[in-house]
């Protein structure tokens, strides 16, 4: 004879009297199930049925089963809560010091004045102003200078001229010549 006294141990199995309701023979487990109300006990195997019987005494929650481990689950997850309220504080406060600490220990200079960045595009050269500057060249012989004012007068461009200039004066200066 089955014992009707059902309840679900602390794994949640559930169990008829001392022994685990998936132990006991199909009959016994289809007379209990009938008696819970499972519509088509016959035709389910036992682990349906356990699982139909226990889902029906789902009603029952699991504070009144075992009101001592649902206690002290709670109890447990509010201490948990507080600890990792108590870091969090803690964390926030360390940081609050920190940044304190760095603010004190730091002083404040005056952003420095930001010179005005150089135009991108040179600035055009007039046919007087470039004649001038290749004629004050010290590196450039006579002729040298001439060819160049002439090119300017031709209709090449200013600026042009005096950067080849530039560049024949810093060859031919004497710090540059090879004494063989």
């Amino acid at each position: 004879m089955v014992s009707y006294v059902l309840n679900v141990d602390k794994a949640g199995d559930l169990k008829f009297g001392s022994k685990k309701c998936r132990l006991h023979k199909k009959g016994e487990v289809v007379k209990v199930a009938k008696k819970y109300g499972v519509p088509n006990a016959a035709k389910k195997t036992v682990k349906e049925l356990c699982g139909s019987i226990k889902s029906g005494m789902n009603n029952v929650p699991l504070a009144k089963l075992y009101p001592e481990a649902w206690f002290a689950k709670k109890r447990a997850a509010a201490k948990k809560q507080i600890a990792m309220r108590k870091r969090m504080e803690k964390k926030a406060l360390n940081k609050k010091v920190a940044t304190n600490f760095m603010k004190a220990m730091t002083t404040k200079i005056a952003s420095p004045v930001r010179m005005p960045k150089p135009s991108k595009k040179a600035q055009p050269i007039t046919k007087e102003e470039g004649v001038g500057r290749i004629m004050a060249m010290k590196g450039l012989q006579r002729n040298a200078k001439m060819k160049l004012v002439n090119r300017i007068r031709m209709g090449m461009s200013p600026r042009k001229v005096v950067k080849v200039a530039r560049e024949l004066s810093r060859l031919n200066a004497p710090s540059h010549r090879i004494n063989m």
